[in-house]
């Protein structure tokens, strides 16, 4: 019996290659960018029915069809020794822990001293945990420098929630702080560079604001491209007009477990 030989031209293999390593790469780029909360049509279509929440001692809740609620509680290291169990027991369902800041004055990066003792124990009891970084960037290449800090110390680290960008205003008395007389477009732009370059390391992003600096140093047109936490303490609901996804309605709270007042927060979930 005769043997067929077959005839396979160089360039036929390397299109066969060429073909090969591209699927691949679709593959893995899409393995790498399907978790996160990046720009458009999902934050948008966030919309709460604010009349529809409730508030029992204190602890704010929701549920419509499309959406519930979750409660929860943001800390650093101004809160010490904390009982987990207790928080757990108390009704939390998940923590935002600092992870690091930058001095208001001196632009150096400082970590929370109390971030290892906070994930460890929060975790052990099974709460859900997300991170922020309270900032204080005069650019973007700050920015950039902050994300790169907590992008090092979360290395080997699960949370379940995005990196928040923590912007806000120092108030001193004797100095002034260094992002003393940014504009609007800076602010904004240090914001979205911290969340994109976290998001090119494959994290979620959310970023924090409150009324005041949301109207007056902030592009929200640009800034809601990313998930919303919006703190507002004086009114029965909030009043940002845009979606929003951590509501931060008190900075008094108590819990036990704590000994300290901390904030109180509902996250609104999509069913």
């Amino acid at each position: 019996m005769r043997k067929c030989k077959f005839k396979v031209h160089p360039i036929e293999i390397i299109l066969v290659v060429m073909l090969f390593l591209t699927l691949v790469l679709a593959i893995i780029t899409r393995s790498r960018t399907s978790h996160q909360h990046m720009a458009g049509e999902d934050i948008e279509e966030i919309v709460i029915d604010y009349s529809a929440i409730k508030t029992d001692d204190g602890h704010y809740s929701y549920e419509d069809e499309n959406y519930n609620s979750s409660f929860g509680i943001d800390i650093s290291e101004f809160q010490e020794n904390v009982d987990w169990q207790k928080v757990k027991d108390a009704g939390v369902e998940f923590v935002f822990l600092r992870i690091g800041r930058r001095g208001a004055t001196t632009g150096l990066l400082y970590d929370d001293t109390e971030f290892a003792s906070h994930y460890e124990g929060a975790r052990k009891v099974g709460l859900k945990v997300g991170v922020y970084f309270f900032s204080q960037a005069v650019s973007v290449k700050e920015a950039k420098e902050e994300a790169d800090f907590v992008y090092d110390r979360l290395k080997g680290k699960k949370i379940d929630f995005p990196v928040v960008y923590d912007l806000e205003e120092v108030y001193l008395e004797n100095e002034t702080p260094r992002i003393s007389g940014l504009s609007r477009e800076e602010h904004t732009a240090n914001a979205l560079a911290f969340c994109e370059r976290l998001n090119k390391k494959h994290y979620d992003t959310m970023i924090y604001t409150y009324l005041y600096w949301s109207d007056t140093y902030y592009d929200m047109e640009q800034i809601s491209r990313y998930p919303i936490w919006f703190a507002q303490y004086d009114a029965d609901v909030p009043t940002l007009d845009y979606p929003i996804s951590i509501w931060q309605y008190s900075k008094t709270g108590m819990i036990d477990g704590i000994s300290v007042p901390i904030d109180l927060n509902i996250m609104f979930i999509r069913k």
